[in-house]
């Protein structure tokens, strides 16, 4: 009688830690997505040095990741819908796992690139179901609210900290470790998954566009081969000139075929929308610019400065140890003052930081001097993230939440893959480094500079905020 107590009690206590426990498990999912992404560029020289890799190389091993997770985020939602969100987001983290684990016994540069496909696609599977089962824990909303909050506080932490725990592995451990770390963590959460997560009813009636996932797939890797390897196959040559043609035609066709989809993956409604369409785009301005400056300003630490893991890790921190702040400085920041105040001293912070960056940066100059440059970008960057966001939110209707921030993310992720690839070009197309750098540096601030004309044009003083703080984390 007593052990049947015990039990009762026992499923009383996990049932009523179940919130919880959801939290922690699809907190963990977001920290090795977010994490991967900024982990490796610490370890860009030691992978080159090991397995023999170029530049266009290590862009490859970046951008693979992103493609992949870029063209699976918008389907992936909708695979959760269908098939559970649970069942999803466990596959999505099996996938990552033993992706993670042939990263890390890669013995050339075709595997490790092949797997960090793999693990793109587990990552966007993982990150739109965490959001919904997040959402699908908690009944009370105050409590579901703060859940989002710690969802989006570990984004945060994991995109700000991954260059220095990849900086302390590398160190003590070798390039591969950044990969095995993830082997427990995504062990853990599998296991946890289906044990404490509940299962949730599936809706059957929601439909994959098969043709439009193919097709922007394609087309995504054909622009991304374009920018990676122009410099090396010839801007002229004929690889390169029907790699253009074919994205501009896949382009073309996923737009038809999205126009003419009862179940679109990118419903082009939502375009309708000025304030939508420039809030997207204003999301890979940001990208473009924020993950090509991770990926270079690696290399410039590693190459030219010939600092180690350990001391690129620390080098980073006036860039990312500013991110964890961005939840709550710059909301409130947007409440304030209004939506459009923020985003414009963000890119202006940017900006002056990217251009100040371009002129101080040298083989020689002391790391003091790029302390202010790099504070500007860490200081200007977190304050435009979170009401771009809020806009994109308030621009939709209620139903239309969920495709509204997986297209901004998905936005976001090309605009990353692109950064990466337009630098790290400009890297090889000088013989000397350090002018691709300064050049790329002077892309950037160009940019950030045009995006607070189109935030000034297009985006209202005062707008009102979405009230759905769980869309408005992923770094």
């Amino acid at each position: 009688m007593s052990d049947c107590s015990e039990e009762i009690i026992d499923a009383r206590a996990i049932e009523h830690s179940r919130p919880n426990l959801t939290a922690f498990i699809v907190c963990l999912g977001c920290v090795v997505v977010l994490l991967d992404i900024s982990i490796v560029n610490v370890a860009l020289q030691p992978i080159a040095t090991g397995l023999g890799a170029r530049v266009t190389d290590l862009q490859w091993i970046i951008d693979a990741y992103t493609v992949a997770f870029a063209s699976f985020l918008l389907s992936a939602g909708i695979a959760g819908d269908r098939y559970g969100n649970k069942q999803v987001f466990a596959v999505g983290f099996v996938l990552f796992t033993i992706a993670s684990l042939v990263c890390g016994a890669a013995s050339s540069l075709n595997t490790l690139i092949a797997a960090r496909v793999i693990q793109g696609i587990g990552a966007a599977l993982i990150i739109p179901c965490s959001l919904t089962l997040l959402n699908h824990a908690y009944d009370n909303p105050v409590q579901r609210s703060k859940a989002f909050g710690w969802w989006a506080g570990a984004g945060g932490v994991s995109v700000a900290a991954g260059p220095l725990i990849g900086g302390f592995l590398v160190h003590i451990f070798g390039w591969r470790s950044i990969f095995y770390v993830n082997l427990p963590i995504g062990l853990a959460a599998v296991l946890l998954t289906f044990r404490y997560i509940q299962k949730e009813s599936p809706l059957p009636r929601q439909r994959i566009d098969l043709p439009g996932q193919l097709v922007s797939l394609f087309a995504l890797a054909s622009l991304t081969t374009v920018l990676i390897e122009g410099t090396n196959w010839g801007w002229n040559s004929a690889k390169i000139i029907g790699l253009s043609i074919a994205f501009v035609l896949l382009a073309i066709l996923f737009l038809r075929i999205e126009r003419g989809q009862s179940h679109p993956m990118l419903p082009l409604s939502l375009f309708r929308s000025a304030q939508f369409s420039v809030a997207t785009l204003l999301g890979l301005l940001l990208s473009f610019p924020f993950y090509g400056l991770i990926f270079t300003l690696s290399l410039y630490f590693q190459q030219v400065r010939h600092f180690t893991p350990l001391q690129t890790g620390f080098a980073f921190l006036p860039v990312t140890g500013l991110l964890t702040i961005r939840n709550v400085f710059s909301g409130n920041l947007a409440a304030s003052r209004g939506t459009r105040f923020p985003i414009v001293a963000g890119f202006l912070l940017g900006g002056i930081g990217f251009f100040w960056l371009a002129f101080a940066a040298d083989q020689e100059v002391p790391y003091l001097n790029l302390l202010p440059p790099l504070l500007c970008v860490g200081a200007g960057v977190p304050l435009i993230l979170p009401p771009v966001t809020s806009i994109v939110l308030a621009s939709v209707t209620r139903s239309q939440v969920g495709r509204g921030s997986a297209t901004l993310n998905t936005g976001r992720q090309i605009g990353a893959a692109a950064g990466v690839a337009v630098l790290g070009s400009l890297l090889s197309v000088h013989q000397q480094f350090i002018i691709g750098f300064r050049w790329g540096l002077v892309l950037c601030g160009i940019i950030c500079w045009l995006s607070i004309v189109l935030t000034i044009r297009f985006i209202p003083h005062s707008l009102k905020l979405a009230g759905i703080d769980e869309q408005s984390s992923v770094s």
